[in-house]
């Protein structure tokens, strides 16, 4: 019995979720279902949905199963309604949100961020230049992570940046001299807590509530930053992050799920908790994880596609305008072999995942081999969206500009480091093997 046989074989056992559309029913080799493995290289559960031109679903499929306490054997089926932290998906949807603004006339991308935010927000190495709502929006703000990451409640974020403030680590949130604001690209989860920190200080409504109200609620989703505003139903079918340890599948987040109606806030270690009504608006970006936290299913970010895929429009609904869509979806920053001019990966480096990049957008060039992003093939400039990566889980969500399909997918188990390579491009191999099963379901319009 060869490898692939035998993970058919095994997730027959466990009782995998049930194949949904057409194209995944057709045949086996269709299905995600090799992709399962146990061990320190397993997937434990995986999903996908494509849609045809025409909006056809070509494939849907979720396998594998979900850590679940209130079932015997400790584990669940994984459904494509099952909520999950995106990771780095969040980035987009909370830039859809925060864009309004900008639609509004409350905001511009060439606005001093610091200015917007209440305080002075500079590089060390550049006190003259501004850092700007559009070097934020396009991780080229000059910032980087620090040691202090999250900043929890009750402590303020503007401390990263000010000499003296508890937070500022030496300096750590900050690139070197030689990396200017506006001119190098290097991906940094803290710009986005800064933009939703400058949401809340121009809007005066949190960030959490003002993403449900604008994006979410709008759309039909119930879903949340943090699981704000997510039902006690659909945080009971939580899929928590996993890794492999100790010869057995172990809970990294949502392990335990707050109860509705309450949000998982990131706690002080050095004082009481605080609670989530004495929360101040404007000074934490951090609290509702803006950069990776939102809860979704799937099915969510099979919705979430179609909308991006009808230009900021679904179901007669406007969301934002199909201007600003644009906007998002216009470079940036564009990697320059010949002369580098950023941090290709998430984090120092030369090469990796990022080759061109709009306001929280990534925009595939279609380089490789497996320093590129030939994500999708010879046809990864058609595709737009953003990847995520974070504690096990992989995800992805995209939409095809020429032909209209649209790509959703996520993939459960993953371990940090080690990961086997993919083949074309510097995405994995499981995910690359996910993507060439389901673009192989059927054309792009029906």
């Amino acid at each position: 019995m060869n490898r692939r046989t035998l993970m058919l074989a095994l997730s027959g056992l466990v009782g995998l979720g049930a194949r949904v559309g057409r194209a995944a029913a057709a045949a086996p080799d269709r299905s995600l279902a090799s992709l399962l493995s146990e061990g320190p290289d397993g997937v434990v559960s995986a999903g996908a949905i494509l849609r045809g031109g025409d909006g056809r679903t070509l494939f849907a499929e979720g396998v594998g199963r979900r850590r679940a306490a209130s079932v015997q054997d400790g584990f669940a089926p994984f459904r494509l309604d099952d909520p999950f932290r995106v990771a780095s998906v969040s980035k987009m949807v909370a830039t859809t949100g925060f864009l309004r603004l900008l639609e509004e006339g409350r905001i511009a991308l060439d606005d001093d961020a610091g200015a917007r935010l209440g305080f002075r927000l500079r590089h060390p190495a550049f006190p003259d230049q501004p850092i700007t709502v559009r070097h934020l929006l396009s991780h080229t703000s000059g910032l980087r992570n620090g040691p202090s990451y999250p900043v929890p409640a009750g402590h303020d974020l503007r401390e990263a940046f000010e000499p003296g403030g508890r937070h500022f680590d030496g300096g750590a949130w900050f690139g070197p001299p030689q990396h200017p604001p506006g001119r190098w690209f290097a991906y940094a989860d803290v710009n986005f807590c800064l933009i939703a920190q400058m949401l809340e200080a121009v809007t005066g409504e949190r960030f959490d509530r003002y993403m449900t109200r604008t994006v979410l609620a709008p759309l039909g989703l119930d879903a949340g930053y943090n699981w704000s505003g997510v039902s006690a139903a659909k945080r009971a079918r939580a899929a928590p992050a996993l890794r492999w340890l100790d010869g057995r599948w172990t809970d990294q987040v949502d392990g335990t799920v707050p109860p509705w109606p309450h949000a998982a806030i990131p706690q002080p270690h050095d004082g009481p908790e605080v609670a989530e009504a004495d929360l101040a608006l404007g000074r934490n970006g951090f609290l509702f994880s803006p950069q990776g936290g939102l809860r979704l299913s799937l099915s969510d970010m099979d919705r979430l596609a179609a909308l991006y895929r009808h230009g900021g429009r679904l179901d007669g609904r406007r969301i934002i305008g199909t201007g600003t869509l644009d906007l998002m979806q216009t470079p940036a920053w564009t990697f320059d072999p010949a002369h580098p001019n950023g941090d290709t990966a998430e984090g120092e480096g030369v090469s990796g995942l990022f080759k061109a990049y709009g306001l929280a957008m990534e925009l595939p060039q279609g380089r490789g081999p497996a320093d590129g992003d030939a994500f999708f093939g010879a046809d990864s400039p058609d595709w737009q969206g953003h990847l995520g990566d974070a504690y096990g889980w992989l995800t992805g969500l995209f939409w095809n500009r020429r032909d209209g399909r649209t790509l959703v997918y996520a993939v459960n188990g993953i371990r940090e480091t080690g990961r086997r390579p993919g083949r074309r491009s510097s995405l994995t191999e499981v995910e690359e093997r996910l993507i060439d099963t389901v673009l192989a379901a059927g054309p792009a319009a029906g």
